[in-house]
């Protein structure tokens, strides 16, 4: 399951996970891709939020879309929609021409508050596409890398778009902080942000499958989760946070604190679609070691369930799932007024050690029950 050459993760992800999250094998072959490592460099300043932001990718900050009157408390911020690479979770309800309600601007993140801060000055990247110096620091850079791969310890990245992915390989003792930035990963069958050892702030990621995958040590607090993208005719399953491995010593530590994820993409007539907002799936251990507290999970109809709970009975790592605390967490209703098409949560057992599920709300105040 480990792969530990240089753009082993990601070929995994291509590999092991196509097969895991789509169940589909044919995809397995097609999965192996050469990854092109893009390195530009030169040229002048760009100050983010400007109209001299760079052309050529995503820009250094997003447009928040206005909501629908009523359809969201005033404390919320979001907009878009989230993606993330829901593992072997059940594809999306069926195709509709409905477009999810777009949250407003508010206490929670969205592009107001997350991403390249406005008037930032940016500068082409011209280091390496594979970082291998423990403690590099990487400042108001645009990174044309992808994957931008790192191979060191405590690797800080700050006030920067990176247009492609960003990685650690799996299982190793890499590590990376991202603050304040983009994460503008494009069209393709993988995650914007993966996979070990990370810490993530006030940061904007889109595109990919799915927003960010955590194999263990994930800590993600104040950011965006959203905007995925579904390539037409796939059968991609989507959703804005994965986590379905442990680390060896058998947990996953993942703290998800005061986010915006939500998926949203449309469903389409080959299968393809979102399975949910976060997804807790044992497929390569028994997910533990979750905390989940004050984010706002968005509505669509598009997306299965907004939270996958980890208790799956027909996954390999059942047992063991234990520690999850879902707490505080905001449910936006939508236009089914069940915030997914099938509704808020599944798959989370009330009665399995350390889990908790206490003080979560639709976005109309109401108590949002935990489903077993």
């Amino acid at each position: 399951m480990t792969d530990t050459g240089t753009e082993g993760r990601v070929r995994g992800w291509r590999g092991r996970a196509v097969i895991a999250v789509l169940g589909v094998a044919v995809l397995a072959a097609a999965g192996y891709v050469a990854i092109q490592y893009r390195d530009t460099d030169g040229g002048g300043p760009l100050v983010a939020g400007s109209p001299n932001a760079p052309a050529d990718g995503a820009p250094a900050t997003a447009v928040t879309p206005s909501a629908p009157a009523g359809s969201l408390p005033p404390s919320l911020s979001a907009s878009a929609a989230t993606a993330s690479a829901s593992a072997s979770g059940p594809a999306s309800p069926s195709p509709s021409k409905t477009t999810a309600a777009k949250p407003s601007t508010g206490g929670f993140p969205g592009a107001h508050n997350t991403g390249v801060p406005a008037g930032t000055n940016l500068t082409r990247y011209s280091g390496p596409c594979t970082v291998t110096a423990n403690r590099t620091v990487v400042t108001g850079k645009i990174i044309n890398c992808d994957p931008f791969l790192i191979n060191a310890r405590d690797v800080v990245i700050r006030k920067s778009l990176i247009k492609g992915t960003l990685t650690t390989t799996e299982g190793t003792g890499f590590s990376f902080t991202l603050e304040d930035s983009e994460v503008a990963a494009g069209m393709w069958q993988g995650p914007a942000v993966l996979s070990t050892n990370m810490t993530i702030r006030r940061s904007d990621i889109h595109g990919g499958q799915t927003s960010v995958s955590c194999y263990a040590n994930c800590d993600i607090r104040d950011s965006w989760l959203h905007g995925q993208l579904l390539k037409d005719g796939t059968d991609w399953h989507l959703g804005g946070f994965l986590a379905n491995d442990t680390n060896g010593n058998g947990r996953s530590n993942v703290t998800l604190i005061h986010n915006t994820i939500v998926c949203d993409a449309a469903s389409n007539s080959a299968g393809g679609g979102c399975s949910g907002n976060v997804n807790l799936f044992p497929d390569f251990g028994p997910v533990s070691g979750i905390v989940i507290r004050n984010n706002f999970l968005g509505a669509s109809e598009h997306v299965s369930y907004c939270l996958y709970g980890g208790s799956e009975e027909n996954k390999q790592y059942n047992d063991g799932v234990r520690d999850i605390v879902v707490e505080n967490n905001v449910f936006e209703r939508g236009s089914n007024r069940k915030c997914g098409g099938y509704g808020p949560v599944t798959s989370f057992d009330t009665k399995l050690p350390g889990n908790r599920w206490t003080g979560n709300i639709w976005s109309d105040g109401k108590p949002v029950p935990p489903a077993n």
